[in-house]
């Protein structure tokens, strides 16, 4: 199973809480989440819309799990409102994660894009991460490895990264990556794949000749244009219709 396929698994488990048994059987969808190598976490990342009243006996579930990191939601709301409950929400724009002493998860999905910033624990991505929007770092001073697999339908940002010295393996972005304040690095993986520009503030030693077309040096403040996404997963359709 790629990773993107993996949505999936929540897109059932979700539509299933349409039912009569609803979040509370929490062995169930547990089970399921594990049987598919994805982090609990990721079911209360993958509920929007209908699912907002879910979140919360969801991450009642997950605190007496010790997840070992925190999530919060960015909410499209012109009132500042605690997360808890997201009833009154239009909806979830993003998560932003924060690495507890566990640092952060692996295997994570999410159906909106994910920021981690201003964190001075976290010094690896998690692995098997694969989420619809923006993901995005800035500004983790101990971050040294970007690792894979991750596949990104939307944007990958890199800022304030100041001893990330490599991407690992199996990266793929549906978006522009963008790479800012990042003078360790060493080099972009050959299996790298980017659908739309590379954006580089500096040049970095290393480039592959076949990702060497697609970077470019912006001017500051200039922001890429966004990618039409060619295609997203079934799954995570689907979720953006439950």
């Amino acid at each position: 199973m790629s990773l993107s396929d993996r949505f999936a698994v929540p897109a059932a488990i979700l539509r299933g809480f349409q039912g009569a048994s609803g979040p509370a059987d929490s062995a169930a969808w547990l089970g399921l989440l594990g049987k598919a190598g994805i982090h609990p976490a990721s079911l209360p990342l993958c509920c929007q819309g209908a699912n907002f009243p879910w979140i919360e006996p969801l991450r009642h579930t997950l605190e007496r799990l010790d997840p070992a990191f925190q999530f919060t939601p960015v909410i499209s709301f012109d009132t500042i409102v605690a997360w808890s409950p997201l009833t009154y929400a239009h909806e979830v724009e993003a998560w932003n994660l924060r690495s507890g002493p566990g640092g952060l998860p692996d295997n994570l999905l999410a159906i909106r894009g994910l920021t981690v910033q201003d964190d001075p624990e976290v010094r690896e991505l998690g692995r098997g991460w694969a989420l619809v929007g923006r993901l995005q770092l800035q500004d983790l001073p101990r971050l040294h490895t970007l690792a894979g697999p991750l596949e990104v339908f939307g944007d990958l940002e890199l800022a304030g990264l100041p001893h990330l010295r490599e991407l690992g393996p199996g990266i793929t972005v549906h978006g522009n990556l963008t790479v800012a304040g990042c003078p360790a690095l060493e080099g972009l993986p050959g299996d790298l794949r980017v659908d739309g520009a590379i954006w580089m503030d500096a040049r970095v030693p290393g480039v592959p000749p076949a990702l060497a077309a697609r970077v470019r040096s912006p001017w500051p403040g200039i922001q890429p244009g966004p990618v039409a996404i060619a295609a997203f997963p079934s799954g995570a359709l689907e979720l953006s219709s439950l």
